[in-house]
């Protein structure tokens, strides 16, 4: 996993200033080895001086520009620029720098992710003649686009983003993972297309002030929506969809879908049949996910998820994993030491503990919202990065995580009364009422009857009671954020069958997975670390959505074939567990309790955020959740996120051109790209283009 960028002007010459300042801004992403390239010299159809190999290049005096060792040519004017910055997780050696060329110097590609398959795709690249100079995957996915194009991404099983130059065409290819785990962002005004691995590496080099996206700021705040859509909360700045590729050259940008889940697909056999062959996917997306050259431990939460990655792992491995956890001494709710402990004990592994005070949490909080570049919805992330910062402690760059499990299983516990809506439609009413009281149970019968009918009930009924259980977040939003023009909220699709599929879709595709991988990318890679995903191996992912509901969600037991296919790997405790916590965080009696001072003071203080609330409204709402009237604390701790974002990137003006950006950890003073520039002019007239 790494940090990728690049630069692309039809006029002019690739911004190389620009890219160094991206560069340090990505240094977290990958502090083991930094690459530059410049290709299309005055429109040539190839890079400066003809073909290279990945060893040529790494050993030429010429970092920046390809070309063999003592060629130059300082007058030449760039139109693509590359970028890459390492993190070493296979084969170490120089081998690996990136960016990488093919051995006909036509393809260039900067790579950021793993793709787990190479090893079988190198074979069969190999039977057709292909040659290989290192042991990376970069190599055969360049192998792959070269003989397949476009169609080398279906044969892809991994995690990727990545921008392809193909010489002769004098095109730009790049393109994301199924699910989008890895991140791509990029700009285009027409003339000039620049990509990176994070927003941030954007809205911190462009040459004007940071605009803020008000429809995103109005999502977040009146229906708890990030990561939704193609924009970002940064105008200007979009993310690649996941499962979509574009092109960008002489014919302009193009963005189409490369894969999308088959809404017909399902699964024939009976329940035994489905229940190995659930066993024999997610051992094999597991034992995939362990090739590295370089240690692999996991996250390890005490559910089902994490236990089930953790105990398969334990079952490659000759020596004891490294399990990582978060717990907190405020009692059972925050705490999953028991469940976690009984994990260890069935893998063998090496645990790992932090027990969190909260006495850096403004601290941390702050960080997130700079390193996560977005706004958040949810506190799980303060101990997502509390792990990451004990992993790193350990010296770990790599990390099983049990991330996709609850969208794949039917996790959630607001899937229930969706099944039971279901069972309804299906006119299956003797079931329907089995399950229909633990549900209510659970959830409150007016709330499980409320959300099990809405379908059928008339919309004067429903928004009363959306009002009611949603907490009326919508009470806060400005007059600015109300006018707006308002497109209908993203809604469930309809054509996969059920509507707990539906749901499961639209979650994975919209709702929650998005936000949830954006997450888990930035909190592991503030820390340089990668996190690997068995839970959303295509195949698996596949394989489970194609099977009847109940494999999914037997009446009110979730993730049903999991619990059944690894019950010998699973402890007991863990297995039949039917609550659901997950990186639980007590900042509900912190911001109530000693925070409660510094929370007004954030909220309440005249800033950006005062331009898309009422601050009367805000008020009287944060006093009544802080003397324990409303439980919103949710909706507190997205206020306080988007607070935060817009002081750190819109209260000041955020051009690099006259100050430092503050966003990167382990930087130190950042040049400007005049100084870049100057430098790098210097260098060149004197024989090389060095940095």
């Amino acid at each position: 996993m790494c940090g990728i960028a690049g630069v692309l002007t039809r006029e002019g010459r690739a911004d190389l200033g620009r890219l160094h300042q991206i560069s340090r801004l990505l240094r977290h992403r990958g502090p083991d080895d930094e690459g530059i390239v410049l290709l299309d010299p005055d429109g040539g159809s190839h890079a400066m001086g003809g073909p290279d190999t990945p060893r040529d290049v790494y050993g030429s005096p010429l970092r920046y520009a390809p070309g063999r060792p003592g060629s130059t040519d300082a007058t030449a004017r760039y139109r693509v620029g590359l970028l890459h910055r390492r993190l070493s997780i296979l084969d170490l050696s120089p081998a690996g720098h990136q960016p990488l060329c093919d051995s006909s110097g036509r393809f260039w590609i900067t790579y950021n992710g793993e793709v787990y398959n190479y090893v079988e795709l190198r074979r069969e690249l190999e039977s057709a003649g292909e040659k290989f100079q290192s042991a990376t995957d970069t190599e055969v996915i360049l192998a792959a686009w070269r003989r397949h194009g476009e169609r080398s991404l279906a044969l892809l099983n991994g995690m990727f983003a990545f921008a392809i130059w193909d010489a002769d065409r004098r095109e730009l290819f790049c393109a994301r993972d199924r699910f989008g785990v890895k991140p791509f962002h990029y700009q285009f005004d027409g003339s000039r297309f620049a990509f990176a691995s994070e927003p941030k590496a954007l809205a911190l080099t462009q040459s004007r002030r940071i605009t803020p996206r008000l429809e995103a700021v109005r999502d977040l705040l009146a229906l708890d929506w990030v990561d939704h859509e193609s924009h970002t909360f940064f105008d200007g700045i979009w993310q690649l969809p996941a499962g979509h590729c574009l092109t960008v050259g002489e014919r302009g940008l193009a963005v189409r879908r490369w894969y999308a889940l088959d809404p017909a697909r399902r699964a024939a056999g009976d329940a035994d049949e489905w229940a190995r062959e659930f066993e024999r996917l997610f051992t094999d997306a597991v034992r995939l996910r362990l090739r590295a050259d370089v240690p692999v431990g996991s996250c390890l939460s005490g559910g089902l998820d994490s236990t089930a990655v953790l105990t398969t792992a334990s079952k490659f491995s000759d020596a004891p994993l490294h399990a990582f956890t978060c717990a907190y001494d405020e009692g059972a709710a925050y705490d999953e030491r028991p469940y976690a402990s009984a994990a260890v004990a069935a893998s063998g592994a090496t645990a790992h503990l932090v027990v969190p005070d909260g006495g850096d949490f403004w601290t941390v909080f702050d960080a997130l919202a700079s390193q996560q570049d977005e706004p958040t919805a949810g506190p799980g992330l303060y101990s997502q990065w509390k792990v990451m910062e004990l992993a790193h402690g350990a010296g770990l760059k790599v990390l099983l995580d049990g991330q996709g499990g609850d969208e794949t299983l039917a996790g959630y516990g607001r899937y229930r009364p969706i099944r039971l809506r279901d069972l309804l439609a299906e006119g299956r009413i003797a079931e329907f009422a089995r399950w229909f009281a633990p549900v209510a149970e659970q959830l409150g019968a007016a709330h499980a009857l409320a959300l099990t009918l809405e379908p059928w009930l008339p919309g004067a009924l429903i928004r009363p009671l959306r009002s009611r259980f949603g907490q009326g977040k919508d009470r806060v939003l400005s007059d600015r954020l109300r006018t707006l023009d308002r497109t209908d909220a993203p809604r469930p699709p309809r054509e996969f069958g059920s509507a707990l599929r539906n749901a499961q879709v639209f979650d994975f595709t919209q709702r929650l997975l998005p936000s949830l991988l954006r997450y888990e990318d930035r909190n592991s890679m503030a820390y340089s670390i990668e996190t690997r995903l068995p839970f959303l191996d295509y195949r698996l992912v596949e394989f489970v959505l194609s099977l009847p509901d109940e494999q999914r969600l037997d009446g009110v037991t979730t993730k049903a074939i999991l619990r059944r296919s690894l019950a010998d790997r699973i402890p007991e405790v863990v297995r039949t567990r039917q609550d659901k916590m997950g990186f639980e965080t007590p900042t509900d009696l912190w911001l109530r309790g000693r925070f409660s001072g510094e929370t007004r003071r954030r909220l309440l203080a005249d800033g950006p955020l005062h331009e898309w609330v009422k601050p009367a409204t805000l008020r009287a709402e944060l006093e009544n959740y802080l003397s324990g009237t409303r439980d919103i604390g949710l909706q507190v701790w997205r206020w306080l996120s988007l607070e935060s974002w817009s002081r750190q990137y819109l209260a000041r003006d955020p051009r690099v051109t006259e100050r430092a950006p503050e966003t990167d950890l382990h930087a130190g003073r950042h040049r400007t790209f005049d100084e870049v520039t100057l430098e790098l002019e210097r260098e060149a007239a004197g024989g090389a283009i060095v940095a």
